[in-house]
């Protein structure tokens, strides 16, 4: 009787467990990206190409200077690329950045302050 209700317990909490783990691995998070200018501490980085990027392995097309994109993600750990556009022709340029978002965070990447290592090209949203 005893090592039946122990079981049973066992199992319950690894439901629950289970059930935690799953959630948060598909929850979705909204990622906006900026390719617009931004000012930090004082300096000024501009937008001047257009750029093609990918988040998780997922394409989410071109984006242009002064412009906004919208990508959903899913999970915690992320990865954006980001390659160069000049003439309207892939340079090859790509630059990758790794990200985390919490269960109950989004976030707003700027572009020109990811191509110039500021550690500012990441803006996490508590929802």
């Amino acid at each position: 009787m005893k090592k039946r209700f122990i079981i049973r317990i066992t199992f319950f909490v690894i439901l629950i467990l289970l059930g935690i783990s799953l959630y948060t691995i598909g929850k979705e998070h909204k990622v906006l990206i900026d390719n617009k200018d931004i000012s930090i501490n004082k300096t000024i980085y501009v937008a001047d190409n257009p750029y093609k990027i990918w988040i998780d392995g997922k394409e989410i097309g071109s984006i242009k200077k002064n412009e906004r994109k919208v990508a959903k993600v899913s999970g915690k750990n992320h990865k954006i690329i980001i390659e160069k556009i000049k003439d309207k022709v892939s340079t090859g340029e790509k630059i990758e950045k790794k990200f985390n978002l919490k269960t109950n965070e989004s976030a707003t990447i700027n572009i020109p302050a990811m191509i110039n290592n500021v550690e500012q090209w990441i803006n996490k949203i508590t929802n």
